[in-house]
């Protein structure tokens, strides 16, 4: 009997409490309303959102992709840093692949990079070497890349 008493005793105890925090047996509070969003007038078009690159940051690794699928750069390095979650980043050491539709993925290494998804740009510093797979490989200390249009400039004395 003394058991069933503990029991009993404690189960009030229980949903007194739980009565108390707010849950169980009651009406929920109210949620007050969202606002809604304000509708387009009729005679306007409905406007489509710009796209823009996306970017993924996974531990050492920066992910970029043209919303229209014609590239992808991937950038890692042992270190990076990042201005904003938008970048710009700067990876040391950096090394970085660009990948065309319908040409060979071209690979970059560097003492230091510069990755402005804003701009779609990266700046490799220091001992900068590209290739390809196709075959083609430069040596500069400074390579410009513009990943949208995919121009590429290398200044100082290249190899």
């Amino acid at each position: 009997m003394r058991r069933s008493l503990t029991t009993v005793l404690l189960l009030l105890g229980v949903s007194g409490l739980l009565g108390l925090a707010g849950c169980g047996g009651g009406p929920s509070p109210a949620v007050p309303e969202q606002p809604q969003p304000a509708e387009e007038p009729a005679d306007e078009e409905p406007r489509e959102a710009e796209p823009v690159a996306s970017h993924e940051i996974l531990g050492s690794t920066i992910r970029m992709a043209d919303p229209k699928g014609r590239w992808t750069f991937r950038a890692e390095a042992d270190r990076i840093e990042a201005e904003s979650i938008h970048g710009p980043y700067t990876l040391e050491p950096a090394r970085a692949v660009y990948e065309e539709v319908g040409k060979a993925p071209v690979q970059m290494t560097a003492d230091r990079a510069r990755v402005d998804e804003e701009s779609l740009r990266a700046v490799f510093e220091g001992d900068v070497v590209v290739a390809s797979e196709g075959g083609w490989r430069m040596e500069a200390p400074r390579v410009e890349w513009d990943l949208d249009t995919g121009e590429v400039v290398a200044t100082g004395q290249t190899k």
